[in-house]
């Protein structure tokens, strides 16, 4: 029973997910995988006794008791070929849960099928020597060919043979994750886990107990022990992003770690040991932060065996053509949209730019304008002009349909606005969104502030301007 199966397939995967994932099993039947689709937990433990599978895509949606049994079974009968599994809500504890229960791999929602074979393709490499594989930097997500991404990623082949620390410096919107994770698969690590936390996101207490976790009775329902993510990611790199926003007192606690290799659960007295290689990132000055009290001068320097310091897009401005067509492809692989490609004169404008949101920014500004393209190629006037910081201003305020006696624009009065007696739920909308955007001066932090995505709000402004121009010609 417990025998590994004799039929092999080459490049098998076994996809375990109720609804099918037609998306996911088309890409990785395209990227030459043969594929097997499970429904259900004993279609998969059959498909599991039948044959043999490089890797295993099941879904959380199967349920707690269903997805343990398919990931034990995938275990016992495939021995290290990688078992990932499709998150449904998207939080820390779910992804805690399925590296417990024995996954290789967790992927957040929602499911990108074209990341989810690129992150495939790169657990399958972990199985081949460093020195045999070739750097490159497209596979794990790096763009660019610059001298100063040149130089890096130099660097990054040298640093990544080592179980070293590093700290990652750079500014905001650079891709120091992307570049941790580069570290993290180049490196004799890559067979364990990568896992990333930003310390700016969670407070003091939350940032140890997911850190460190907790005994059973630390505190009022810790009602029984939990692994934190150090002991989840033993063997592998973790990332601490943000560092510089990290609590004096955790930093204690992390140098204890750095140090001895060692920590204690909340609430514990037992002392747990880990292998850990920790890449810190940040976009403030660690010095300055020391010298004003708000970070450990000792943990710096434990931190700081290896720096890497990766270019604003200012400095790399031959890279953005090579950007904006990733940023493009990717745009229409996730909306099913149709966008051929920028015409001269906005990648011109483009790389004219300086971006001091950097590649971040850029993105959002090529969604933007991929979202307010009337063809299939964006122009010059998609953009816009810039504004005084050199991000893509805010569109034109478009008028509302005009189908009744115009309505007076809403009054700001001290960061509030009125809206008259006898405004439409529909209009009432817009006159928020449009006082927002005025007030916060970009569409990110609009959207933010309004607590809807960015694409939502790119596509409401799209559809008023639409309905203006409907208007006009009426």
């Amino acid at each position: 029973m417990n025998d590994r199966p004799k039929s092999v397939a080459c490049g098998a995967c076994l996809v375990v997910v109720p609804d099918g994932a037609s998306d996911l099993t088309r890409a990785l039947t395209h990227a030459g995988f043969a594929v097997t689709t499970a429904l259900a937990e004993r279609d998969a433990l059959e498909a599991l006794e039948r044959s043999s599978f490089e890797a295993v895509y099941v879904a959380q949606s199967l349920g707690g008791p269903a997805l343990a049994r398919v990931v034990a079974a995938s275990g016992q009968r495939l021995g290290d070929a990688p078992v990932v599994v499709l998150g449904s809500a998207g939080t820390v504890q779910e992804a805690v849960d399925a590296m417990q229960l024995g996954a290789g791999d967790y992927l957040a929602p929602p499911h990108d099928p074209e990341a989810a074979v690129r992150r495939l393709a790169r657990i399958l490499e972990r199985c081949a020597p460093p020195s045999t594989v070739p750097f490159a930097p497209s596979l794990l997500g790096v763009v660019g060919s610059s001298p100063a991404m040149r130089r890096l990623y130099a660097s990054i082949e040298k640093i990544s043979r080592y179980k070293s620390n590093v700290l990652l410096l750079g500014e905001s919107g650079t891709g120091k994750e992307i570049i941790a994770r580069a570290l993290h698969e180049r490196g004799p690590r890559r067979q364990h886990l990568f896992v990333p936390v930003n310390c700016a996101t969670l407070g003091r207490d939350i940032l140890e107990n997911e850190l460190f976790g907790h005994e059973r009775g630390a505190f009022t329902g810790a009602n029984e022990r939990k692994k934190g993510l150090f002991e989840l990611a033993d063997g592998g790199t973790f990332l601490l992003d943000e560092i510089a926003e990290m609590d004096l007192s955790t930093q204690a606690k992390l140098l204890r770690v750095l140090e001895r290799s060692e920590f204690r659960r909340v609430g514990g007295t037992a002392k747990v040991k880990v292998d850990l290689s920790i890449v810190a990132a940040t976009n403030r000055n660690l010095e300055e932060a020391i010298a004003a009290g708000r970070f450990r001068e000792d943990l710096y320097y434990r931190l700081k065996v290896v720096t890497l310091v990766v270019p604003p897009l200012r400095e790399r401005r031959e890279d953005i053509p090579a950007l904006v067509e990733a940023f493009v492809a990717d745009f229409n692989r996730r909306t099913g949209g149709r966008i051929a490609g920028v015409e001269p004169a906005a990648l011109e404008a483009l790389v004219q730019r300086d971006w001091p949101g950097n590649v971040r920014e850029l993105r959002n500004a090529v969604e933007g304008a991929c979202v307010l393209a009337m063809g299939d190629t964006v122009k010059l006037e998609d953009l816009g002009e810039p504004d005084a910081r050199g991000a893509p201003p805010l569109p034109a305020l478009p008028r509302a349909p005009a189908r009744a006696a115009p309505l007076p624009e809403p009054t700001p009065i001290g960061g509030h606005i009125s809206i008259p007696i006898g405004c439409s739920l529909a209009e009432a909308e817009r006159r928020i969104i449009l006082a927002n955007l005025a007030h916060y001066g970009t569409r990110a932090r609009a959207a933010r502030a309004l607590g809807v995505g960015l694409r939502t709000l790119y596509t409401k402004l799209a559809a008023w301007s639409r309905d203006g121009e409907d208007a006009e010609s009426a």
